[in-house]
């Protein structure tokens, strides 16, 4: 080889690699983070990372596809595998579809090769949590403290009573004796209504001030009873089935709106139906920890699916036979004259869950939570702009303290173009535009967030 040859080489070789030094840091390059939140979002509900769940398992998908020679098309299978399969260009998306009983796959078209890219990154690169085990949170222990206190201060409390009524009957024996042993004459015998009466009449104006206190002291507390008629703080109705919020929506990481999917469309939130759990469960029988298969039997018997066929049990018709449906209890209660829609206050004034419902990770069956744990949860998650309250949950009084506290975001820039024509219409009030100004902050109740009709038939 001539040397100028030798030479030109050594100069190609050299600005490839200084072009490639510099151009690293803007080469796009997959982010584990982003693909957790997409995998969350789009893929927990079907797929699992380590091993096959209703759809093929995604650790190592990228390298299979590869592997099959049809690495590209794995961003068209995920935005729309039915158009590639109809294609006939990929003998790889035929078999994952004869595989897994022909069940097509949900069609994700916005979802762009990087975000692909970083959901099966963050696949690759999954290491599972180490399982620990159950902890009793700080309510419950503090629930269970506060129940045992009060037991034992009740039974104190008897056992003085006992105690008192004993020595006054010892004490009224001796004074008896007393007097026999001295020779005084003993009268007859006076009942406790009689000496109260003589009693009461010495002693009238003490007698009135216990009376007038008494009277105040019950009046008070009928009225904290009467203020705890339809609140349900830390309700927890039994369920059919034994469904584990802090597996699903906690270890699983399955978003809520998954099974409560009517939650930004409509004013109920929704329960799944047992389809929507069939999903998963088809192939999930039990837990990794070996539990739950008798829970799992339940929504099996009511789909009308057989495990051990890995098929629905279908009638010579070939429908479907399914079993009883599951009723569940429900835990949220309002007063049939209320109107709270779950679109409105998601969808359009962005309400984190967490606001109205609590950790709903860390608990098993659904529950109402409490104003104080809902508060516990404001300093460690400002960025879900909770806010805290006073009023007990689920009460007007809790609604009304919110509409008076929650900001709203207004104006030409708002990210939400709801609130953008509330502040174009706001602009022609300057009566109402000039008060609102003046705090520099807009809240639900400037909005008419307290107007009898908004929330009262």
């Amino acid at each position: 080889m001539k040397f100028h040859s030798v030479k030109k080489l050594g100069i190609i070789c050299l600005f490839s690699t200084v072009f490639a030094l510099f151009a690293n840091p803007f080469v796009a390059q997959e982010d584990a983070a982003a693909g957790k939140e997409l995998f969350k979002a789009n893929c927990a509900s079907c797929h699992k990372i380590d091993k096959k769940s209703t759809g093929p398992q995604l650790k190592g998908a990228k390298q299979i596809w590869a592997d099959a020679g049809e690495g590209e098309l794995i961003y068209e299978w995920v935005r729309d595998n039915g158009a590639l399969r109809s294609s006939g260009k990929s003998k790889r998306a035929a078999a994952v579809f004869a595989e897994f009983n022909q069940q097509a796959m949900t069609t994700f078209p916005k979802l762009s090769n990087e975000d692909i890219d970083n959901i099966l990154y963050y696949a690759d690169t999954y290491a599972p949590p180490v399982e620990e085990g159950p902890v009793a949170t700080e309510t419950e222990a503090g629930d269970t403290d506060k129940g045992g206190v009060k037991m034992w201060l009740l039974i104190l409390g008897i056992v003085l009573l006992f105690v008192t009524f004993a020595a006054l009957g010892v004490r009224k024996k001796l004074a008896y004796i007393a007097a026999a042993e001295r020779g005084e004459e003993i009268g007859e015998e006076k009942s406790a209504m009689d000496k109260l009466g003589a009693w009461i009449y010495k002693n009238w104006l003490f007698a009135l001030l216990i009376f007038v206190v008494v009277l105040f002291a019950g009046l008070a507390d009928l009225m904290t009873r009467l203020a705890t008629i339809g609140v349900y703080e830390d309700y927890q109705p039994s369920q059919v089935v034994a469904y584990d919020h802090s597996l699903h929506a906690g270890t699983m990481e399955i978003d809520c709106r998954y099974c409560h999917n009517s939650v930004e469309k409509s004013k109920h939130a929704g329960l799944p139906t047992t389809n929507v759990c069939m999903n998963c469960h088809k192939v999930v029988h039990e837990s990794k920890k070996g539990t739950g298969a008798e829970e799992i039997a339940k929504l099996h018997a009511a789909a009308g699916f057989d495990k051990d066929l890995g098929d629905y049990v279908k009638d010579a018709d070939g429908n479907v036979v399914e079993g009883k449906p599951i009723v569940w209890n429900k835990a949220h209660n309002l007063p049939d004259h209320v109107f709270f829609s779950h679109k409105q206050h998601v969808k359009v004034g962005g309400i984190d869950c967490m606001q109205c419902h609590g950790d709903v990770k860390t608990y098993t069956l659904g529950r109402v939570s409490t104003t104080a744990e809902i508060n516990a949860l404001v300093a460690d998650n400002s960025d879900k702009g909770l806010i805290e309250l006073t009023k007990p949950i689920l009460t007007m009084g809790w609604c009304i303290e919110c509409h008076d506290k929650k900001q709203i975001e207004v104006g030409p820039d708002a990210s939400n173009p709801y609130y953008q024509e509330i502040h174009e219409r706001l602009t022609l009030r300057p009566d109402v535009y000039k008060n609102i100004k003046e705090d520099g902050m807009v809240t639900v109740q400037e909005l008419g967030g307290w107007e009898c009709a908004k929330c009262h038939y």
